[in-house]
């Protein structure tokens, strides 16, 4: 036990440092893209500011503000929202004159109740092109309420709540003669802590929004409270119940301690005699709450606020959770039925390894799709606190299958052999058995933490910006002076300069001189900040145009002796965003970009197969040599399934989708101008995919002559209506009409089809 003790405390420190990691939440921005984009110049001023966040947005909580350098609103109105599109939201702003811009931004999630907070800044140049003066001004993040690490702490605890409830009930149905009087008391006491997380969860999330008086907000306009809602209806119906189930056992018990005659015992407890109907009663309320309970946590996790393929988010998610409560939360709950029943030990032991064992395959398949969804690439692992906490949690479900395996494959079967008879034999299982359950829950620990923490996939912005950073040193007589310009792309910037000249004549002053390669564009000087010693910084948004830039730095020294000496960057639009919708598909779009259908069903088709070889030792041992038949063909119909779903079925969308459009003359050109207004900046001009855009784009954009001649229409209308999952290649059918669709396929056929124009 004391091995245990400091295992279980090494994994409360690991943790606690996640929770330390939580703090900094509220600084992850939600922001997919934006209208005009992040980091944009822009030669007139725009009319309207859209944003298109990664979760659907509580309307009466989310807003967005447009500020001038000197904090002064420009925005017109309040925010306006998509009905098309709830993840949208949108402001209109007065003319707008040259200058930098801030765009600050405020939300409620419709399906988890966070509340983030985040800017960006943009630029309108000057009339000859030039940079504006000015700078963007700094925005308080900072939100109200209690800290994110609070919150992970409560939501883990309310996840134990969850799953030891839920092992309990399973418990309770599964063995014989069931001991659910054994188990009421910790069924009690989750439902309790279950009740104290909901009311903090609702709480909480009236208070980030300002005060208490929020509550009703909270509870009624928005899909979290109703879930939070119905949470609250089903724990509060647990507890009555189980209150009654306690005064009901203390007062038998009273009247068996005056009663001096013992009573006969009832065969089979509690499932039998005149309280075997209310006994059933009792389980099936019971699971019904634990039902409902974990509907209303993955009905408000990560899975749940992806928007395309929600529905599929969710499901993964709740079984997923489902899983790990019958394993974790009925082993906590085994131990205490075989504390309070040891005979039946062995026989309780191998009936739960069974169910245990089953589950596996669900845990593994629903967990690994469930990451796939918030983990776009890697970077989401290496680069985020929620990737830092996941690897966490990947290492404690590592130990956890390791003391499961030496539990089901080495301790148990000796155990039974032993027919507990083995006084050392039975501690070491016993205490494998707690080790494993101390895994379990520091697992679940983690998840809370998960929870809490921006996933990759709503934390990155789905088209990153590029990082240009050049660093140029020049020698001017004494002075060596090196300037670091970053990300040196178009908008906001940082100069950095490093002065290395003598002691007695250091450079006092540093000007920056913006000079554009077409010298129409005026030339800016800026002074720059001293940040410390012979080091002086810039920030500003004064490369306006891509292109050719030069940046003079001259030195002010204290001799008056000053020096002039410049530095070239080529500057190009590095963060680019189209303002179509996020979403690329319904409730039951397929929510992955790593894998089609085809890879899911097989997924699933190899862990069956797996799951039945691994136990047919068991199923012939219950069944016979027919259940061990069955097992061994289900094993390999599986992996035949499995791999005809990778190798031998793709069948690509709208391959059997007719033209309706004749490819005239009229419907060519129409093409051709939605080509050059829509396709240009990615797929260039001979569409080669080699636009403008082409390198900002997470997956190089297709290059038609290649595509266009070994694919009909069919599939070319679907991938310009649907998009294409992993590539920057969007859903046009919000935009689009069908006409103009078939317009476009029209144009490619006649543009790109080499063997068709021969």
């Amino acid at each position: 036990m004391k091995r245990v003790g400091l295992f279980a405390a090494v994994l409360v420190a690991v943790v606690a440092t996640l929770f330390l990691f939580a703090r900094d939440a509220d600084a992850h921005a939600l922001l997919a893209r934006a209208d005009p984009p992040i980091n944009a110049s822009l030669r007139e001023s725009p009319t309207r500011i859209t944003l298109f966040m990664t979760e659907q947005l509580q309307r009466t909580h989310s807003s967005v503000q447009v500020l001038d350098s000197g904090g002064q609103r420009r925005d017109i109105g309040g925010a306006e929202f998509s009905d098309a599109v709830p993840t949208q939201m949108s402001v209109r702003v007065l003319r707008l004159d040259p200058g930098v811009y801030t765009v600050a931004w405020e939300t409620l999630s419709e399906v988890d109740g966070h509340t983030w907070t985040g800017s960006y800044v943009f630029s309108v140049l000057n009339p000859d092109g030039s940079a504006p003066a000015g700078s963007g001004i700094e925005i308080d993040l900072d939100r109200p309420g209690p800290p994110v690490a609070a919150d992970s702490v409560v939501k883990a605890i309310g996840l134990g709540a969850l799953v030891l409830f839920v092992g309990a009930v399973c418990v309770s149905a599964l063995l014989r003669p069931s001991p659910v009087s054994a188990l009421t008391p910790l069924m009690a006491v989750a439902v309790v802590v279950g009740l104290a997380a909901t009311g903090y969860e609702t709480v909480a999330g009236a208070l980030r929004l300002g005060d208490i008086g929020f509550l009703g907000d909270i509870l009624f306009d928005s899909r979290n409270g109703l879930w939070l809602q119905q949470r609250w209806y089903v724990l509060i119906v647990a507890a009555l119940l189980l209150a009654w189930r306690l005064a009901r056992s203390s007062s038998l018990l009273e009247r068996g301690n005056r009663n001096s005659l013992p009573s006969p015992p009832r065969r089979g407890g509690d499932a039998e005699g005149r309280g075997g109907g209310s006994h059933r009663m009792l389980l099936l309320i019971l699971a019904l709450i634990a039902a409902v309970w974990l509907a209303s946590s993955s009905a408000i996790s990560h899975g749940a606020a992806i928007g395309s393929g929600w529905i599929w988010g969710t499901l993964f998610d709740a079984l997923h959770l489902a899983a790990v409560a019958v394993w974790i939360g009925g082993l906590a709950a085994l131990l205490i039925a075989v504390r309070a029943n040891p005979g039946d030990r062995i026989e309780s032991v191998r009936r739960f390894s069974v169910v245990a064992a089953l589950l596996v395959s669900i845990l593994v398949a629903a967990g690994l799709l469930s990451a796939l969804i918030q983990i776009p690439d890697i970077d989401g692992i290496v680069e985020t606190d929620w990737g830092a906490a996941f690897i966490v949690k990947m290492i404690g479900l590592a130990l956890l299958f390791g003391a499961a395996g030496a539990n089901a494959f080495f301790l148990r079967p000796r155990d039974a052999a032993a027919s507990g008879a083995d006084p050392v034999l039975v501690r070491r299982f016993s205490r494998m058995m707690r080790a494993e359950l101390v895994l379990g829950l520091a697992v679940i620990a983690v998840s809370g933490v998960l929870t809490q923490l921006p996933s990759p996939a709503s934390a990155q912005p789905e088209v990153q910006q590029k990082d240009n950073t050049i660093v140029e040193t020049i020698a001017r007589g004494d002075v060596l002076a090196s300037l670091e310009i970053s990300p040196n792309l178009v908008g906001f910037n940082t100069w950095t300069a490093t002065i290395d000249a003598p002691d007695e004549n250091p450079v006092e002053i540093m000007l920056l001189r913006f000079r554009y390669q077409d010298r129409s564009v005026g030339p800016v000087t800026v002074a720059a900040t001293k940040i410390g010693e012979n080091r002086f910084q810039l920030e500003g948004a004064y490369f306006g145009l891509p292109g050719d830039w030069t940046v003079e730095m001259e030195m002010r020294r204290a001799s008056g002796d000053d020096l002039v000496g410049g530095v070239r960057a080529s500057v190009e639009s590095g963060y680019q965003a189209s303002p179509f919708a996020a979403d690329r598909g319904g409730a039951l779009a397929l929510p992955l970009t790593q894998m089609d259908w085809n890879g899911v069903g097989a997924l699933w088709a190899f862990l069956i197969a797996a799951l039945a070889w691994i136990n047919r030792p068991h199923i012939r041992a219950r069944w016979g040599p027919r259940g061990g038949d069955a097992a061994f063909a289900g094993g390999v119909l599986g992996l035949i399934v499995a791999v005809v779903l990778l190798t031998g079925l793709h069948v690509e969308p709208g391959r059997t989708l007719a033209n309706p459009v004749l490819r005239s003359e009229e419907s060519v050109e129409r093409g051709e101008a939605l080509f050059a207004r829509n396709c240009v900046s990615c797929h260039g001009e001979q569409g080669a995919g080699d636009g403008p855009l082409a390198d900002t784009l997470p997956a190089p954009p297709a290059n038609f002559t290649v595509h266009v001649p070994f694919h009909p229409d069919g599939v070319l209308f679907a991938w310009i209506t649907d998009g294409i999952r992993g590539t920057g290649m969007p859903a046009w059918s919000p935009q689009l009409s069908d006409q103009e669709r078939w317009d476009l396929v029209n144009f490619l056929r006649a543009s790109f089809d080499v063997p068709a124009a021969r």
